[in-house]
Order: structure tokens, then C-alpha cells, then sequence
């Protein structure tokens, strides 16, 4: 089935907004109307959205392993991503998240980081690795950056991990090991 999806930043609506979900089988795809918009069929699996303040949007695609950037006309600008391990590539993205000067944090779930870009798509830095110490990750899920801090839903060491956008470790707090 279909159904609308509407955003708003500070209570006005996202241009486009609302946007139509079709309901598949198994998982949703974002749509304009009658249209995909990323172009080649549908989004495999997608897992986390974000805005930025100029009205572009990202979407990871946990079984594509990339993540798409959309402009504010809802047109696919670029792709970010494909499987593997090395810098800019992803296993598993889940989620995304503008930091205020437009750059992007995906969480690469199976690779145990966070990775960050600029609007362009280009790879910056990474930062975690696989472990329950202080800096490290198990299955990053949600990012989210605010106050120039990024906050990481760090899921398998059942904590809220924190870092300087730098990728430098601040401190985690939650239920822990």
C-alpha cells in the first residue's frame, strides 16, 4: 500500500513534504509520486534518514551497503558507498546525521565505526573499532551529531557512546558492559 510521509524542521514543512511510502513486502521505498526516486528500481533495505539544514536528505541502505543524497527538488545527487571494509565503503549502514556545517556521519554497523563526508560524498575520517573499551564500537545503530558532539546508539555494548566531531572519544554512559 501507500502512505505519506510529512516533514518539518521547526514546524514548517521540508519542501517536497509529504513525501509517498510505498509499503512492499518486505521493506518500504521512498517514493514521488509514481516515481522512485533513486532512479534504479528501489532502495533495498533502508535503515536511517537525515536532513540537512539546506534541504538535502541522506538515506543508508543496509542491503545495498551505500547511502544515497538527495537534493532538495528530491533528486538523487550521488551514491555514497558499496560493500567492503576500506575507507567509504560500508557494511551495513543504519544511520545518518548532518553535523551544522553539512557534513555526514553514517554508522557502518558491521565494520564497528563511524565514517564521516562532506556534502560532496568524499570520505573524511572514521573513527571506533570493534570492542567494548572506551573509543570502541559493537554495532553502531543511530548517530546523531548536536552541540558538536556526535552521539552513537552503540547497540552490542548496550551504551550511548560519545565523540568530538575530530573523532575524538568524550565518554559513554549507559548500562555498559
Amino acid at each position: 500500500g501507500e502512505a505519506k510521509l510529512s516533514v518539518s524542521i521547526n514546524g514548517q514543512p521540508l519542501k517536497g513534504s509529504p513525501y509517498s511510502i510505498v509499503v512492499g513486502r518486505n521493506y518500504p521505498a521512498i517514493v514521488k509520486p509514481s516515481k522512485i526516486v533513486n532512479g534504479n528500481g528501489s532502495m533495498s533495505c533502508p535503515e536511517g534518514i537525515a536532513f540537512n539544514k539546506d534541504g538535502m536528505w541522506a538515506v543508508a541502505d543496509w542491503s545495498n551497503h551505500c547511502v544515497y543524497l538527495f537534493d532538495d527538488r528530491d533528486e538523487l545527487v550521488r551514491t555514497i558507498g558499496s560493500y567492503g571494509s576500506s575507507d567509504g565503503q560500508f557494511n551495513h549502514p543504519r544511520g545518518v546525521s548532518f553535523d551544522s556545517h553539512n557534513h555526514l556521519y553514517v554508522s557502518d554497523y558491521h565494520n564497528h565505526r563511524i565514517q564521516k563526508f562532506d556534502i560532496h560524498g568524499n570520505y573524511l575520517l572514521k573513527f571506533g573499532s570493534e570492542g567494548s573499551s572506551d573509543g570502541q564500537l559493537k554495532h553502531p545503530y543511530g548517530v546523531v551529531v548536536g552541540n558538536d558532539k556526535v552521539f552513537i546508539a552503540d547497540s552490542e555494548n548496550k551504551r550511548i557512546s560519545v565523540f568530538q566531531t575530530n573523532g575524538q572519544f568524550c565518554f559513554s554512559f549507559g548500562s555498559g558492559r
